[in-house]
């Protein structure tokens, strides 16, 4: 593979993605619309770095095109996936949307007997390909992102879309996927159990490709979950906030800094790297606004 320079990679996963299309496709349909506009209907005031990635990746997906000088569209695959006909024509252009990014379709590649990489061997694959550091965890997040949101498809499309007829006489460790908060689950990766013994779901990522357990910070994938039967007298727990970083530790690391904010229900926690440019502060107040976004419509409802 040739040595990337400038590495082009889109800045989300392509579920993330599919959700901020919908808000374009909304409001024009298959009419142009400028990007400015376009990216204040993604939450963004003005058409900064952060918004000028976000329109980027909607793009490398096929979701959008350009439509003129400063404008876009949305796409037919991406109204394919919005409004399909039938759950096969969502399911075939979803996927065709997950590998049209020209970066995914190398590592897909490269790994092309593994449905779901390891995220560490797709961390070395983008090092030896001479990505900057600072893109390597952002691009292997976008794309195992992706895979697991297309493999979780794949399982779908094996037990039929909708179907649910015998999970009545599935064993536990059948049942992968579609935990909900309160299922009991054990986590199961590289065929190995992680978890001593199966944990309480407590949050579950608005587009259900991650869960978090009672005690644990860690982001779970939602494909390598196995719902358990619960133990005696438990009773479910309200929906907790998700992490701030699925992956930090409670504790700040070297480099980095933590900050408490308490509010009615308790604490919120941010731990944020030391000696942050002004795009990184940019971006994220970005990502701030669209999660505040999606947590105040959660509240009301």
């Amino acid at each position: 593979m040739t040595k990337i320079k400038s590495p082009n990679y889109p800045s989300v996963g392509l579920a993330d993605a599919i959700d901020r299309v919908a808000k374009i496709e909304a409001a024009y349909r298959s009419s142009a619309a400028s990007r400015e506009d376009a990216a204040k209907l993604l939450g963004y005031s003005s058409l900064s770095g952060p918004a000028t990635k976000t329109l980027g990746a909607l793009a490398s997906y096929g979701l959008t095109e350009r439509a003129g000088k400063g404008m876009l569209r949305v796409t037919p695959l991406a109204r394919a996936i919005l409004h399909p006909n039938s759950d096969v024509e969502r399911a075939d252009a979803t996927k065709r949307a997950g590998l049209t990014p020209a970066l995914f379709q190398e590592i897909s590649e490269h790994f092309s007997d593994i449905p779901v990489p390891p995220e560490q061997g797709v961390i070395t694959f983008l090092n030896r390909a001479g990505f900057h550091p600072t893109a390597v965890p952002k691009a292997a997040n976008a794309f195992l992102n992706t895979v697991e949101m297309l493999e979780r498809l794949e399982v779908s499309e094996s037990h039929g879309v909708g179907v649910d007829e015998d999970a009545g006489s599935e064993s536990p460790d059948q049942k992968f996927g579609g935990a909900s908060v309160g299922d009991f689950i054990q986590w199961e990766s590289q065929g190995a159990l992680q978890l001593e013994k199966p944990l309480r779901v407590r949050w579950v990522s608005d587009d259900g490709t991650h869960l978090a357990v009672e005690g644990s910070d860690t982001g779970i994938p939602m494909n390598q979950a196995i719902v358990q039967d619960p133990p005696q007298a438990t009773t479910p727990p309200p929906q907790s906030p998700p992490p701030v970083n699925a992956s930090a530790p409670e504790i700040a690391k070297e480099g980095h800094r933590k900050a408490v904010f308490p509010v009615s229900e308790g604490d919120v926690t941010f731990v944020f790297p030391e000696g942050m440019t002004l795009d990184g502060i940019e971006e994220l107040e970005a990502y701030l606004a669209v999660f505040l976004k999606k947590e105040k419509r959660q509240a009301q409802q």
